[in-house]
């Protein structure tokens, strides 16, 4: 069958093609949502057009928050690395290929390819990003715009020491095994913990392994949406329906996490007017936009994480006991991390890789570097721990010593400083009326022990509150554990 050309009306108007023709007929976009790889529609300009949802996931970035926008700040809020896009498209017009990996683990093959009109001339770009193994990849296409080329070990190696990473040990490991479980059952899930524990990165290690990591996953910060706005950026609104509204009117948070996951990190700040019709929606799987009349009804699974105590909330009035128990059907306590010691050797040589790869050069630490951070009781947990060795990465040259460790962990504020000393803290303990006098003493100051670590912060500072030296706190700290 011969291809005939197109008649004059036609070519006009294929002569003039741009994206808008293309986002005039919807019909597309739904079929969009269907495929398992991250699409991306970009016109001449380089204003994003459309993206379906596995972008969404895929890239971090919601579809309301993208459309309409530039693709340098598109590229900005992104998960994934896509320089290359702008060099390859917006500046030499070619195709282009990478690899590019997402704080997460997952590594993505990102491709760039240019939609003509019949003159040959640009009409829109597509950026298409599929899930990849690197490790079953043969060949690896160089990336371009500044961005090195990865092999296939170095790639399985960066992979797996991923910041983003959630960290598995003892204490852990069946926490995952039962969140698993719980979302496999649609169930809600409540993780709580103090600030640092990896909250957020067990949330996300979870949405992984319990179905396709296509799906959405949508991180809402409640205690960062005003008061103000929380119920339009949760719900959505129609268009109208307020002074400054969007004339298309916007779909909120929770309409977003359709067919995924809706991760409420400090679901204890939620305002308490609001509650409500979180509970509404929890109740029931539907959703009515702010001004609208219309029911939407919703999949979405719910991981809630807060380090606040939501039952005392709750006894003060100030959270719903009837949210409180639909967010919580099963909840998680993850531990600090000083009371899973044996993380730490891990998370540093993470956190090393990490910021080796960002510097270009190797960071290592000289003898005694290990035993002062795990002398150091990180009341920040993780987190802390983290930005001790970033902040070493930044101050010190290829060779860490002990002296630069006890500065850095100095430096960072501790919020778990004691306000009053230990000793004016009444301790009540059981003696076992078969337990010697020594022992009874050895587990009461053991317990002593622990309480100066977490409240100082530190096995040096506890040290010194207890009048002790630091080898006293480092033994009996450790028989406390055995």
């Amino acid at each position: 069958m011969k291809l005939q050309s197109p008649s004059d009306a036609e070519q006009g108007m294929i002569d003039t093609l741009d994206v808008d023709h293309l986002m005039a007929d919807t019909r597309w976009q739904p079929l969009l949502d269907l495929l398992p790889d991250a699409v991306i529609l970009v016109d001449r300009a380089g204003l994003v057009r459309h993206l379906n949802r596995a972008a969404e996931a895929a890239f971090e970035v919601l579809r309301v928050e993208a459309v309409g926008g530039s693709l340098q700040d598109f590229v900005s809020k992104s998960a994934l690395d896509v320089h290359f896009a702008l060099e390859a498209f917006l500046k030499g017009g070619k195709t282009a290929q990478a690899i590019s990996d997402s704080p997460t683990g997952q590594w993505y093959s990102l491709s760039a390819r240019t939609m003509r009109d019949w003159n040959s001339n640009n009409a829109c770009f597509l950026i298409v990003a599929r899930a990849s193994d690197p490790d079953k990849s043969s060949e690896r296409s160089p990336r371009s715009g500044g961005l090195r080329s990865v092999s296939a070990e170095e790639a399985v190696h960066t992979a797996g020491s991923s910041s983003g990473e959630f960290v598995l040990c003892d204490k852990t490991v069946q926490l995952v095994e039962r969140g698993l479980k719980t979302l496999q059952l649609g169930s809600r899930l409540l993780l709580v913990g103090e600030s640092g524990v990896g909250k957020t990165e067990l949330a996300r290690h979870l949405h992984r392994r319990s179905g396709n990591p296509a799906r959405p996953f949508v991180h809402v910060n409640c205690g960062s949406v005003p008061d103000t706005l929380f119920e339009s950026e949760m719900f959505g609104y129609e268009r109208g329906s307020f002074t400054g509204a969007l004339a298309k009117g916007k779909r909120g948070l929770v309409e977003a996490a359709d067919g995924g996951v809706l991760f409420l990190d400090e679901v204890g700040e939620i305002p308490l007017p609001l509650q409500a019709k979180m509970l509404q929606f929890l109740e029931d799987g539907v959703l009515q936009r702010v001004g609208g009349t219309q029911l939407r009804r919703l999949r979405v699974q719910v991981i809630s994480a807060t380090n606040r105590e939501l039952l005392r909330m709750v006894a003060d009035g100030r959270f719903r006991k009837d949210l409180y128990y639909r967010l919580g059907v099963v909840a998680l306590k993850l531990p600090p991390l000083r009371d899973c010691p044996d993380l730490i050797d891990e998370l540093i040589d993470r956190f090393l890789d990490d910021v080796s790869r960002r510097r270009g050069s190797a960071l290592k630490l000289d003898r005694g570097c290990r035993q002062a951070l795990h002398d150091h009781g990180f009341p920040g947990n993780i987190r802390e721990l983290q930005n001790v060795i970033e902040y070493l990465a930044v101050v010190c040259g290829a060779t860490v010593r002990q002296d630069d460790v006890i500065a850095a962990i100095e430096r960072i504020p501790c919020e778990t400083v004691a306000a009053v000393p230990v000793t004016s803290v009444p301790r009540a303990i059981e003696f076992d009326s078969h337990e010697p006098l020594r022992a009874s003493v050895r587990r009461y100051e053991g317990q002593l022990v622990l309480d100066a670590i977490a409240r100082t912060g530190s096995k040096r500072k506890a040290a010194a509150l207890l009048g002790v030296d630091i080898a006293t706190v480092v033994r009996k700290s450790r028989q406390a554990h055995e």
